[in-house]
């Protein structure tokens, strides 16, 4: 009976602080990210707007504005503007040695955390946790106008640069570069979206830190790279050059 009621408490506990978190987010936040109540979002996120998390899932960090998480993710991170997150992503920021100079695995040796109870470590040996933000404790961050696919399982600290693609099912143990594509286990760079020029002038225009405004008036732009080339050209265009004026011209009104 005592354990009965002791497990309806805890049960109780929890539905409570969840029903709490869920109305703050609702009042704080309802113009800002779209969520249900199955989500569970940490008090301390921050949101810029446009954003939504699926069900099922845990988040706490900062998001920009248009990110995404899909359902069932266990996320701490922060992540950039425009990027999207499928469902199912983990991340593991614990560590645990096994190779020299330790003789052995069991943590009654290198850890005060006393895993079973005990231990015989009188200090800490090794950092047990990863972090990309150790003082609030965040997993890792990712970038601007990313696309993570489904079940990718991110290892702490580890940072995934503008525009980068994570395929499904990879585990992430590295930093991964701008526009990179990465997949497998560990994560490799199989290829760039890509060739260097593009992404050389894609970082340097930072489409995902134009306004709102300019954005819903230029989104055909985002659909074509040519067109969306022509335009920058046209605006750092030398305006002595007529003939470079005009063919850029011709093509935006195509």
């Amino acid at each position: 009976m005592i354990i009965s009621l002791n497990g309806k408490f805890m049960y109780c506990n929890i539905f409570f602080k969840r029903l709490v978190l869920y109305y703050y987010h609702k009042i704080k936040n309802r113009r800002l990210i779209k969520f249900g109540f199955s989500t569970y979002l940490s008090h301390h996120c921050e949101f810029e707007g446009m954003n939504a998390v699926g069900g099922q899932s845990d988040f706490y960090g900062k998001m920009g504005r248009g990110s995404y998480v899909g359902c069932n993710c266990h996320i701490s991170a922060d992540i950039g503007r425009y990027s999207s997150l499928g469902n199912r992503i983990s991340q593991i920021v614990e560590t645990h040695p096994y190779k020299e100079p330790f003789v052995t695995t069991s943590p009654m040796f290198f850890s005060l955390m006393r895993q079973t109870g005990h231990t015989f470590a009188r200090r800490k040996m090794t950092e047990e946790y990863r972090f990309y933000d150790y003082e609030r404790e965040i997993a890792y961050r990712i970038g601007n106008d990313c696309w993570i696919g489904n079940d990718v399982c991110f290892i702490g600290g580890v940072q995934v640069g503008d525009g980068a693609v994570v395929l499904t099912h990879a585990i992430v143990t590295k930093d991964v570069p701008p526009y990179a594509i990465v997949g497998g286990i560990p994560a490799k760079v199989i290829g760039y979206r890509y060739d260097e020029e593009t992404i050389d002038f894609l970082l340097k225009v930072r489409w995902w830190d134009k306004p709102v405004e300019w954005l819903r008036e230029h989104w055909e732009l985002l659909c074509d790279m040519e067109k969306f080339k022509a335009y920058f050209d046209f605006r750092s265009a030398d305006s002595g050059n007529k003939e470079t004026s005009v063919r850029v011209v011709k093509m935006l009104k195509v």
